[in-house]
């Protein structure tokens, strides 16, 4: 398989003609202009990309990673659609005997041809009752090592999201990061004291940056601010909806580029028509481009991925190689995938992904089959 167009491996390598032989990058080759072979998926206009990983998502095609009866199997035939090669499943807050199912359904995979599941992110119970967006308010509950264990015991958790104000909080962060899980601060009241403690403790994320957490003030820079100003890995949403994309702007001159992570935080609306879909058991309603509960409450997004990339860049004004870097090498790093993610590179599995100048995706690699474009299609 051959692959033809303008490479960003994240960084710029210009015109390349890219080969891939046994689920592997084989050769990267500096090209010009009509010399293509005629069998080559892409063109000059064209961008090939790895392959965009999307680590905090709640569902898609209709279902909800929070149900145990989530069908896996459609969702990791169907997520290549949107350029994504890997993505990490998030059970938001739900009761306590809704984790195991979940856990077992979710179970990490990686298939040639289909979009790989990487790990698990759990989002709550452990979050603010002042800041908990659409999670379930009854489900809500202090940290509990003791129940987060029996999570642990999956081996899929790669990453937690918590308040790390509550009572318990600090133990439960050094706990999971002795067992090898990142710790993200979200749906936090926290102040930036209580965040520094947490970043003490081991935390190293902070999860939607500006949404459900304190607001910047300042005189009370918070949770916020302190993500801001210190080397924590920041994940964001760039759908226009959560937050401007002048605060984007404002974020990328604060942050390094290497701590800027851009996902979805898509909901099971994401690829279906507008409607009414669930969130951990709560119904919420989907204009196409994001989810709110029937009072107005803002819950996820429903923009596929790269089209979040096209905003950093056009609407954001990003450098394509920093853009691109925030869906594959960024949070590749940030949960230790770096070793065969989120990068290009001659002798790595071949994820990757084509898209077209307006980031319209025309084809994706997965673990060296074709899981998305023209060939593709037809052969389902």
């Amino acid at each position: 398989m051959k692959l033809f167009g303008h490479l960003y491996a994240p960084d710029d390598r210009g015109l390349c003609l890219v080969t891939v032989e046994e689920g592997r990058i084989a050769a990267i080759e500096p090209a010009e202009p009509g010399t293509e072979p005629a069998d080559a998926i892409g063109g000059p206009n064209d961008r090939i990309l790895p392959g965009l990983l999307d680590i905090q998502i709640n569902g898609a095609f209709g279902d909800d990673f929070a149900d145990p009866a989530a069908r896996m199997d459609v969702i990791c035939r169907d997520m290549p659609r949107f350029g994504v090669t890997g993505f990490v499943p998030t059970i938001v807050t739900s009761a306590p005997k809704v984790y195991g199912p979940a856990l077992a359904n979710l179970a990490p995979r990686s298939r040639p041809g289909e979009a790989a599941v990487l790990g698990v992110h759990i989002e709550g119970p452990y979050i603010s009752p002042a800041h908990k967006g659409t999670h379930d308010p009854a489900q809500l509950r202090l940290p509990d090592i003791r129940e987060a264990a029996t999570w642990l015991e999956s081996g899929s958790v790669l990453w937690f999201t918590l308040a790390p104000e509550l009572p318990g909080a600090l133990e439960l962060i050094e706990f999971l990061v002795r067992n090898g899980v990142r710790v993200s601060m979200g749906h936090t009241d926290a102040t930036w004291e209580q965040a520094r403690a947490a970043a003490d403790a081991g935390a190293t994320m902070a999860t939607h940056l500006f949404n459900a957490m304190r607001p910047f003030r300042h005189r009370d820079p918070g949770v916020a601010g302190f993500a801001l100003a210190n080397p924590l890995r920041a994940d964001f949403i760039a759908d226009g909806n959560h937050i401007a994309f002048e605060t984007i702007r404002l974020m990328a001159r604060a942050k390094a580029p290497d701590d800027l992570i851009l996902v979805t935080d898509a909901l099971a609306g994401l690829g279906m028509p507008p409607g009414r879909y669930w969130l951990g058991g709560r119904e919420y309603v989907s204009d196409g481009t994001c989810g709110r509960l029937p009072d107005g409450t803002l819950s996820g997004s429903l923009l596929p991925l790269n089209r979040a990339l096209r905003n950093l860049v056009v609407e954001c004004g990003f450098e394509v190689p920093t853009a691109v870097a925030c869906v594959t090498t960024n949070p590749a790093r940030a949960l230790g995938l770096e070793e065969e993610l989120g990068r290009v590179e001659v002798g790595r599995t071949a994820d990757l992904t084509v898209v077209d100048e307006n980031w319209d995706v025309q084809a994706t690699i997965s673990r060296g089959g074709l899981a998305y474009g023209a060939a593709a299609e037809v052969s389902r």
